[in-house]
């Protein structure tokens, strides 16, 4: 008897860790593994276009991301075109795939938390365009679009404002958990040069010093934001992974307990077993919160 006590605690374990709600419902959107090494279940599709922007690849397959970064991208291109009445679209390109997986574009964006998204540009006048094309920025924030009818190219201009306010947007949406920004050295030293000439706000500057990176053994992204968020806690105890950092802003939100509350004993494990059903009903739910180039 003692002996099939002891076995049945961590068989008890595993049943009371679906009941807090740690294994996702069988329809949830859930990340497994790392974004190079993952898959992506019940992802959310980007739509083609909506407020604030339009998809570089309208129709195509590689639209789908956790709610987690879908709803954040939707409050940033929301956020901006707000506050800059006229704004042209942001050109959003790729995600993941439906059900993740390689990406034939892509070393990462495996599993919906990865997304590539073209910076804001103006022309030499001043005015909003929709970015096009793949249009590398040097730290002085003009870039040239060499094209067979113009050989001379045309002049763009990276729009400092809007892009440090999509920027903003993100890192101070703590919904949103955003873990990397990648971008060249250049395209980062001009942002933080713009944040701090109007940021007010200094957590703001701290956290783009932080995110914002050039990354290793890719391409210098000097042409667009690569965005990526962390996963949930019921992503993580599903099995989602992270490589690299949990950032001090975001780790009491990421972090805390596998389980919530109190530690449970042999007693309170049996109690929480035998509960009713409608009990389980009432607690919180277990879902996530809610390209183009190769990266």
């Amino acid at each position: 008897m003692v002996m099939r006590v002891r076995h049945a605690v961590p068989l008890a374990a595993l049943v009371t860790f679906g009941c807090l709600g740690l294994t996702p419902a069988p329809d949830a959107p859930v990340s497994f593994g790392a974004t190079n090494r993952g898959v992506l279940r019940n992802g959310v599709a980007m739509p083609d276009r909506g407020e604030g922007f339009v998809r570089a690849r309208p129709g195509e397959p590689t639209r789908y991301g956790t709610p987690r970064l879908v709803s954040a991208l939707s409050r940033s291109f929301t956020a901006v075109a707000d506050r800059y009445p006229g704004t042209a679209p942001m050109r959003v390109g790729d995600l993941s795939s439906p059900m993740g997986g390689r990406h034939h574009r892509h070393g990462s964006h495996r599993s919906g938390r990865d997304v590539d998204v073209l910076f804001y540009m103006t022309d030499p006048s001043g005015r909003s365009l929709t970015g096009r094309g793949w249009l590398a920025y040097n730290r002085f924030g003009f870039a040239v679009e060499r094209r067979e009818e113009a050989p001379s190219g045309g002049l763009f201009l990276f729009d400092d404002a809007r892009n440090w306010h999509f920027l903003r947007t993100l890192l101070l949406d703590e919904a949103a958990a955003v873990q990397w920004l990648f971008v060249s050295r250049g395209v980062k030293a001009r942002l933080l040069r713009y944040g701090m000439a109007h940021e007010r706000d200094a957590r703001v500057l701290t956290r783009a010093a932080t995110v914002l990176h050039q990354p290793l053994r890719a391409s210098p992204h000097d042409d667009h934001f690569h965005v990526r968020v962390l996963c949930t806690a019921d992503e993580r105890a599903a099995g989602c992974r992270e490589r690299g950092p949990i950032w001090p802003w975001l780790r009491d939100r990421e972090k805390g307990s596998v389980l919530p509350g109190e530690p449970l004993d042999d007693e309170a494990l049996i109690e929480a077993i035998n509960a009713p059903i409608e009990a389980e009903a009432q607690e919180p739910d277990g879902q996530a919160d809610a390209g183009v180039g190769p990266t």
